[in-house]
Order: structure tokens, then C-alpha cells, then sequence
């Protein structure tokens, strides 16, 4: 029974597997790549399919995920040969990407496993003149921003000078304002002091006045006292 089941899934990660190379002839990449999943989670564990997966993965335009299975079995490959092939696709990867800068080390290091790689050595070529280009490119917009920065430091500068005459006439309107009112405020105070000034000069006349009209008053009554005893008779 043991026997049965065994064979069972061995045959079917083969049928998989053979679905799978099928497809990647006809050259429908998508449906390929998903065989060829399946092909592997049934495998017996000394089979890899990484490679056939990845360069599905890479004809799918699925290269962040080819990459990533390029690098899978790149640790299992054994001869310098082997890995030359393996950085060589990372690098592919890495150039789809536009990562270039990537993309030259993974050509470096497939050229450090086999020199001798003419077409390795082209694409760290391409990929080292894209990454001068991308660099060129980098810092150019970054001038370009910083010169759009300047010009607007310049503007905001140059509106702030404009704007500063009218502040300058606001604020001198301003000022005669507050200087009008304030002599308007020591008018008003000079005239209420004048006006309490008369209302003390007249309670004091008043007062002298009546002062005056007293003395008189006793001075009349006195007389008469004294005209009356001069007069009579005394006999």
C-alpha cells in the first residue's frame, strides 16, 4: 500500500513537471511557472527546480521573483561553471529591474567564476554604461531641484522686498494713527482740566463775593448802631 502511495506522487510531480516544460515550449510562461510549483512541493528533496522556475519567473516579466529564485540555487551549485551561469541570470534579473548598480556586481561575480564569458562581459558592460547614464541622470534632476529651490528662495525674497514697501506705508499709516489719537487724548485731557481750572476760579470768586457782601453788611449794621447814639438826646 506504502508502495502504491509512493509511486503515486512520484508520478505525480513528474506529470507536473512534464506539464510544466510543455507549456514553457508553447511558450505560455505564466501557466509554466505554476507547474512547475506544483512539480516542486510533490519533488523528491534531492530535486531543485529553481532554475527551470526562475527562467519561467524571468519569461513571465516576474523578475523580482526570478531573482529571487536565481539566488535560491545559486547556493547549491557546486562548480565554478554552474555559478558563472547562475550570476549571469541574477544579473539579467538586476538589468530588467534597472537596478544596475546590482546588476554589475552579479556580472563581476559571474566573470569572476568564468572569465572567459563573452556575453557576461557584454552585459556588465551595458549594465555599467546604463548605471553611468542612470547616475548622470540622478544628479541632474537633483540640480535641477536645487535650482528650482534657489529660484523659489529667490522669488519668495524678491515678493518679500515688494511686500515690504507696503508694510512700510502700513505701518507708517499706522503709527500717525496712534500719534493722532494720542493728541487727540491730550487735547481732550488739556480741555477737561481747563474746564475743572474755571469751575475752581468761579466757586472761588463766588466766595470772595459772598464774603465781600458779608463785610458790607456788617459794616452797614454797625453804622447805624453808632448814628443813633450821636443823635439822641440827653437830657
Amino acid at each position: 500500500m506504502l508502495f502504491y502511495a509512493c509511486f503515486g506522487f512520484s508520478q505525480q510531480w513528474k506529470d507536473s513537471l512534464q506539464t510544466a516544460r510543455k507549456l514553457y515550449k508553447e511558450g505560455k510562461y505564466v501557466a509554466s511557472l505554476e507547474k512547475y510549483k506544483a512539480a516542486q512541493k510533490t519533488a523528491p528533496k534531492n530535486v531543485d527546480l529553481s532554475d527551470e522556475m526562475a527562467q519561467s519567473a524571468y519569461k513571465s516579466n516576474e523578475f523580482k521573483q526570478a531573482e529571487k529564485l536565481y539566488k535560491q540555487s545559486s547556493s547549491k551549485k557546486a562548480s565554478a561553471d554552474q555559478k558563472a551561469k547562475t550570476y549571469h541570470n541574477i544579473g539579467n534579473a538586476k538589468l530588467k529591474q534597472k537596478n544596475y548598480k546590482e546588476a554589475v556586481e552579479a556580472y563581476k561575480e559571474a566573470l569572476r567564476n568564468n572569465s572567459k564569458d563573452e556575453e557576461t562581459r557584454y552585459n556588465l558592460a551595458e549594465a555599467m554604461k546604463k548605471q553611468k547614464n542612470q547616475d548622470k541622470n540622478q544628479d541632474k534632476n537633483q540640480d535641477n531641484k536645487t535650482k528650482d529651490e534657489r529660484q523659489k528662495t529667490q522669488e519668495n525674497k524678491q515678493q518679500q522686498q515688494q511686500n515690504k514697501p507696503e508694510e512700510k506705508k502700513q505701518q507708517e499709516n499706522q503709527n500717525k494713527e496712534e500719534k493722532q489719537n494720542s493728541e487727540q487724548n491730550q487735547a481732550s485731557q488739556k480741555e477737561q482740566k481747563s474746564q475743572l481750572d474755571d469751575k475752581k476760579t468761579d466757586r472761588m470768586l463766588d466766595d470772595l463775593v459772598k464774603k465781600e457782601m458779608e463785610t458790607k453788611k456788617k459794616l452797614g449794621s454797625n453804622k447805624g448802631k453808632n448814628k443813633s447814639s450821636k443823635t439822641g438826646k440827653d437830657w
